[in-house]
């Protein structure tokens, strides 16, 4: 199958369960395509794509993160068809992810608990 990555929100926290001695995560990422309004310059959304992810990396961690996060996921594509209760074939694609990580973009500016400044001392002997 396909290798694949994807930058999207979660849809729900993982479900975490343990499955052959191991822990695996499920997931719901929406991925929203965007485009940039030439008349307006400004950026709208188009459609969303929802993707089922599973991540037998780190289950636990993954288990921690909140509906919302902005996430990034590389993986590859399987087959998930079922047959629903009336007997008809559901077509359905997992994205076994490899990696998954939370993006981080536009984040506030930190210091140090404190209040102190990021400055070293003079006279400290640091050469930085």
């Amino acid at each position: 199958m396909a290798v694949k990555t994807i930058t999207g929100r979660l849809g729900n926290v993982p479900e975490v369960r343990a499955a052959g001695g191991k822990h695996v995560a499920t997931f719901s990422v929406a991925e929203t395509k965007r485009r940039l309004n030439r008349e307006t310059n400004q950026w709208e959304d188009e459609f969303t794509i929802w993707h089922d992810v599973e991540s037998w990396q780190a289950a636990d961690a993954l288990g921690q993160l909140a509906k919302g996060t902005l996430v990034i996921v590389e993986g590859e594509e399987r087959d998930g068809s079922y047959e629903n209760r009336d007997g008809q074939k559901v077509r359905k694609v997992i994205l076994r992810a490899r990696t998954v990580g939370a993006v981080v973009r536009d984040a506030p500016a930190q210091q140090p608990a404190g209040g102190s400044s990021w400055a070293t001392p003079a006279g400290s002997g640091e050469p930085f």
